[in-house]
Order: C-alpha cells, then sequence, then structure tokens
C-alpha cells in the first residue's frame, strides 16, 4: 500500500505502519522543510540551518523528489477545503496540511501524521494514519 508521509513524520523519524510498501512524500513537504531553513538562515541562526539542510539532504537521498502538487491536487485542495469549513473548522494556517492532503488524495496514498488533528474533517476522502 502506498502511503504519503507528513513532514512531522518525516523530521522526527517515526516508524510507518506495518502494511505500507511504498513510502512517498510531497513537494509540499520539501517546499515545507525549505522554508525551515530559510527561516534559520535568515534569522542569523547558521548552526539550525545547517543542521535542517543536513536532514533535508539525506532524506531527500531516502525519499528523491517529491510527489507534485499539479492541477489535479488543487482540485481536491479546493474539496479538502470545503470539507474543513464544513466541519466548522478555519483552513487559514492549515494551507500546507491540506495541499499536503490533496496530494495524497490524487495519488491514492494514506496519509501517514503524528498529527491527525490537523486532518479532522477530511476522511471523506483522506485516510490518515498515525505512526
Amino acid at each position: 500500500m502506498r502511503a504519503l508521509l507528513d513532514t512531522n513524520v518525516l523530521l522526527a523519524g517515526h516508524r510507518v505502519p506495518d502494511g505500507y510498501d511504498d513510502l512517498k512524500v510531497s513537494a509540499v513537504t520539501w517546499a515545507e522543510i525549505r522554508r525551515g531553513i530559510g527561516i534559520y538562515r535568515g534569522s542569523g541562526d547558521s548552526l539550525k540551518a545547517v543542521r535542517f539542510e543536513n536532514q533535508y539532504q539525506h532524506l531527500r537521498l531516502a525519499f528523491g523528489a517529491g510527489l507534485p502538487f499539479d492541477d489535479a491536487a488543487a482540485a481536491s485542495f479546493q474539496h479538502l477545503v470545503e470539507l474543513t469549513h464544513a466541519a466548522g473548522r478555519d483552513s487559514r494556517g492549515r494551507i500546507l496540511d491540506l495541499m499536503i492532503a490533496a496530494t495524497a488524495v490524487v495519488h491514492g496514498a494514506d496519509l501517514v501524521t503524528a498529527n491527525p488533528a490537523d486532518f479532522v474533517g477530511l476522511e471523506e476522502l483522506v485516510t490518515v494514519v498515525t505512526p
């Protein structure tokens, strides 16, 4: 089965549940990690930036290119935003999470995350699994 690993699962090195033999990462996750590197560099914390960059490079070697966020994912993203608001939740501040979830939907993957509460209300479209 295919699993898309959320950013928190990658960075913390969580173990993926048994049964998943096709582990993927979203290009959005790579962007989220690179954003963190940029924040550390921009704030002058070069030690954290170097550590984070090294972790990113190691993960990229292990997982390769991220699954793309394309037009199909954009359409899925809209539906996930609608579900989020229908569940009485605000989508602002959750854009990257919803983009990662949309990537999972389009690529037929379960989403493995350590923060399942970030995806409440989306069960109609995405299967969320905890490590």
